[in-house]
């Protein structure tokens, strides 16, 4: 009898103790979730078509695995030759502000998705390179003066972009906003399978799995996404590198384009810095512009920063301000070189 009363008060206590915890966690999430605005992102891609605008000089393409928009230059700027072809990042956008603003500039422009629409892959895992060669496609039947052909890539959209160029794809210029030097695992945890970013071919691009980053790093990112507070990724990705075969290393060194890499040192998300120097070192004409005090995203209006950016991206408003001034001016300077008359 004394028996069952201690199990019954073990019980007890164990429910009590699970009832804090949970309480306690559930005030940390709410107050979190008000103080960083950013914890409570959809990251997760698939930003709809709708949102962005179509006009007479940009208008909405898709094909079998194609989606985005095709901008005309604008009327009385610098003619260019060649077309720029713009990507985002995991948010699944199509860069369209870029694409908008180089259009101005005079370039005709591609802005597109490379995962996250109705004809695409849902989530950002095993993303098909080849779907270059109907991009490729298009510029040939499309595009009045086809060449040269310039490649933007923002985070994992330079990764994508990287891999691309590094695969023998028809790009001239490669150009990747905070890039990776390894490819990494896919962002889709739906399955609990360790899934490739990318695929070529059929076949897996060799990558750096989260799954070999190390029990710390895990335990401090999984704590912090049960709280809803901001999660900086840098450890996880420098982990998965620490890792990984030599295989998941993005090879350049084949590439006889041109490009420019720009990284962050205060990069929150990825070790940007790192990779924009490892990458440049490869391919022969390459350069690397390495913003310090800059965090992931590059701010053109730091009002727009919400609180938990610092911590998420990393960066201070004024250096992330400067970090978009100064790579939009040198990425200026080289397109007008590369796409000039």
């Amino acid at each position: 009898m004394r028996g069952l009363k201690r199990i019954g008060k073990a019980i007890v206590w164990f429910l009590g103790v699970i009832v804090v915890l949970a309480l306690v966690v559930a005030g940390l999430r709410a107050y979190n979730a008000n103080k960083y605005p950013i914890s409570q992102a959809d990251a997760s891609g698939g930003a709809s078509a709708a949102e962005y605008p179509e006009g007479e000089r940009v208008r909405k393409i898709s094909g079998e695995y194609l989606n985005g928009f095709h901008f005309q230059p604008a009327e009385g700027a610098p003619e260019r030759r060649g077309v720029v072809v713009v990507y985002g990042g995991s948010e699944g956008s199509p860069d369209y502000s870029r694409a908008e603003a180089l259009a101005n500039d005079g370039y005709e422009v591609l802005s597109l998705y490379f995962f996250g629409q109705d004809n695409q892959r849902s989530t950002l895992a095993e993303v098909p390179l080849e779907q270059f060669d109907e991009v490729t496609d298009y510029i040939d039947e499309h595009v009045a003066d086809p060449s040269p052909v310039t490649v933007v890539g923002t985070s994992k959209g330079a990764e994508f972009a990287a891999l691309v160029a590094a695969n023998g794809f028809a790009v001239d210029n490669l150009v990747a906003f905070v890039p990776a030097h390894y490819s990494y695992s896919g962002l889709d945890f739906s399955t609990g399978e360790d899934l490739p970013s990318f695929t070529v071919r059929g076949e897996a691009v060799p990558f750096a799995s989260f799954r070999q980053s190390g029990m710390l790093a895990g335990l401090k990112m999984f704590g912090r996404m049960i709280a809803a507070y901001p999660v900086a990724y840098r450890p996880t990705y420098e982990g998965a590198a620490g890792s990984a075969d030599e295989d998941a290393r993005i090879d350049l060194g084949g590439f006889d384009g041109n490009a420019v890499f720009f990284g962050a040192g205060d990069d929150q998300m990825w070790q940007s810095d790192v990779a924009a120097k490892a990458l440049a070192e490869q391919a022969p004409r390459a350069e690397a512009h390495v913003y310090e005090g800059a965090g992931h995203v590059f701010f053109e209006d730091s009002d727009a920063q919400q609180n938990g950016w610092q911590i998420m991206f990393g960066g201070s408003q004024e250096a992330n301000r400067r970090a978009h001034e100064e790579s939009w001016q040198v990425l200026s300077e080289r397109l007008a070189e590369w796409h000039g008359q």
